[in-house]
């Protein structure tokens, strides 16, 4: 009759036990988000790592430094004070927007090249030539140019093969409603 009572006893304590870790674990954030269990797969949403199956947020990158350093790849010497200022504030504010990481900004100090900065895992400051490129094709398929005529489309299209333009110039080719605005837009 002991056995009998004290087995009732240890499995009501188990019960109780696993109900309150199943409890906790529906209290906690999903699987995935900040906070939350890592997935199976031990992934994490954009931005967060997966250390000690914990979705973290990694520390952050220096925006100011980022901004600068931007700014000496994507910005000419003669640029003028005020532009650079707009530029660089711009810069942290989308530093800052992605909650960029120290690890993922280091990579863009480190650059010193607009290539060095495509091979980044997070880019910023520069243009997306696929973007770039559908909307001139969109552009040259109303325009009625001659097809064989090269046109500074083209140029750009063949620029973008080698080249990653500025989110600038990216914004400009965007706004053009003619092929021939594109001209005037500063890579």
């Amino acid at each position: 009759m002991k056995t009998l009572a004290a087995l009732c006893l240890v499995a009501s304590v188990v019960a109780s036990g696993v109900a309150c870790k199943r409890a906790s674990q529906a209290a906690g954030p999903p699987a995935g988000q900040e906070r939350g269990d890592c997935r199976p797969d031990r992934t994490c949403d954009p931005g967060l790592s997966c250390l000690s199956n914990l979705c973290v947020r990694p520390p952050p990158a220096d925006c100011a430094r980022i901004a600068e350093q931007l700014s000496f790849i994507l910005l000419d010497n003669y640029t003028p004070r005020e532009q650079r200022a707009a530029f660089m504030a711009e810069a942290r504010r989308q530093c800052d927007a992605v909650r960029l990481s120290a690890d993922d900004g280091e990579c863009i100090t480190r650059a010193q090249s607009r290539a060095a900065l495509r091979e980044c895992p997070v880019t910023l400051g520069l243009g997306d030539c696929a973007k770039i490129i559908a909307h001139l094709e969109q552009l040259q398929g109303s325009s009625g140019v001659d097809a064989y005529l090269v046109t500074g489309a083209d140029r750009i299209v063949s620029r973008c093969k080698g080249e990653a333009p500025s989110l600038a110039f990216e914004q400009c080719v965007l706004a053009a409603t003619k092929v021939e605005e594109v001209e005037r837009c500063s890579w």
